[in-house]
């Protein structure tokens, strides 16, 4: 038994492994220029944790970003978000006493040895928008930076981000909580606005991401001063290991960069849900996408201004079927069905095509509405025209079968009288 035992050790030695700690750099030695809170503005801020260094900016409410200016989004009601993020607590939302908030990180996967080394933290302050931006030089640094972010929100009754509910907010928990500190904004409410731009931009753009959405949807290109997100976490490396501040100035200019946008973003957003039919800056295949939004919300009336507000534009033709089937669908459910009809027959007459939607719904209407059985049965028989030009296959076998039961039905209510 006993050589069992040694034998195992044996075995298992070479796979014990210790726990490896955080591995600090020493202090590096400044590469050649000024000091970094000289070179970005900021200054060194003392806590009861350490210190970390501070960045302010303040910018004028009459800030423009594209069609959108920063003070344009405290005129709007917070409560239209939540047709766009049906978030609990969204329908009080008060952006007067939001906290707009992005993070820094040292890789992109999160997880437990993913360190926050600036937070950008933007408020609406009097007449101007303020964005603090928090950074820790070393990752001692890291319990000062908390505890000033921690008083940066102490009093934001919601949180707005981009992608923050599955990336910043989760790792900025796990931050806090593993430095022993109480977890701000647990219980505030949410606006995340990648969740609500992918419902309004996915079906045009290819994709949502913060700066594709400057560029396509606020028309404001960054300066050359900008930095990609993925090169940051090295960046930062080279900043701890070698000093090197030059670079570190980019990542500030980039952090501010997206607190300002996602402010502008939810002005655009914002504005479309509550007066679509008024509001320019969304392209017409942007207005069906919000439309169906909408109708998913409860909020018909605005998802039937989404809709026509699309239809008095140009659209391709398989997207004008869309918004022409559920504006069509929308106007049938409140009972408004010779709206719905007209409807219908406009898409016969405007769209071409071979989707049989308008004729089947027309069947349907002259034959329980309009007790016009030959007007059903013509419907039904254009129909059937169409559908046998279908390539063979199971959704034409289908579809033919569902239009001789329906043509057969009207032929027997017909002879009948």
């Amino acid at each position: 038994m006993k050589l069992d035992r040694e034998r195992l050790n044996r075995v298992l030695r070479p796979h014990q492994t210790r726990p490896r700690a955080l591995v600090i750099p020493p202090v590096s030695t400044p590469a050649e220029g000024p000091p970094l809170e000289r070179l970005v503005g900021g200054q060194v801020m003392a806590t009861p944790y350490g210190s970390c260094l501070v960045v302010e900016r303040r910018y004028p409410l009459d800030e423009r970003r594209g069609p959108a200016r920063l003070g344009d989004l405290l005129h709007l009601p917070g409560v239209a978000v939540v047709r766009l993020n049906p978030y609990p607590g969204l329908d009080a939302l008060d952006f007067r006493s939001a906290a707009f908030i992005d993070t820094e990180t040292t890789g992109l996967s999160g997880g437990a040895g993913t360190l926050v080394f600036m937070v950008g933290v933007g408020r609406f302050e009097g007449d101007r928008f303020v964005v603090r931006q928090f950074f820790m030089r070393r990752p001692d640094e890291e319990r000062a930076l908390l505890d000033r972010v921690m008083d940066a929100v102490a009093d934001a009754a919601a949180v707005v981000t981009f992608n923050g509910r599955s990336f910043d907010l989760p790792l900025l928990t796990t931050r806090f909580r593993l430095a022993r500190l109480e977890v701000p904004l647990a219980d505030v409410p949410h606006f995340d606005l990648l969740t609500a731009a992918r419902r309004v931009w996915r079906r045009r753009l290819d994709s949502c991401a913060l700066t594709n959405l400057e560029r396509e949807i606020l028309r404001y290109s960054r300066a050359a001063d900008d930095v990609p997100g993925w090169l940051i976490p090295t960046l930062y490396q080279r900043y701890l290991w070698e000093g090197d501040v030059i670079p570190m100035a980019r990542v500030f200019y980039h952090n501010r960069e997206d607190v300002l946008s996602m402010v502008a973003l939810a002005a655009v957003l914002c504005r479309a849900c509550s007066v679509p039919e008024e509001d320019d800056a969304l392209h017409p295949i942007d207005y069906t996408a919000l439309g169906w939004a909408l109708e998913q919300s409860g909020d018909w009336s605005a998802a039937e201004r989404a809709y026509r507000r699309a239809l008095a534009d140009y659209l391709p033709d398989d997207v004008r079927c869309y918004a022409l089937s559920r504006l069509g669908t929308l106007l049938k459910r409140q009972g408004r069905r010779e709206e719905a009809a007209a409807l219908w027959q406009e898409w016969i007459t405007s769209v071409p095509g071979d989707d049989v939607t308008p004729f089947v719904e027309l069947a349907k209407h002259c034959e329980w509405h309009e007790r016009d059985l030959e007007a059903a049965l013509m419907w039904s028989q254009w129909a059937r025209q169409i559908v046998e030009g279908w390539p063979p296959g199971y959704r034409r076998d289908v579809t033919l079968g569902e239009l001789d039961h329906r043509i057969s039905r009207l032929r027997r209510k017909l002879e009948r009288g």
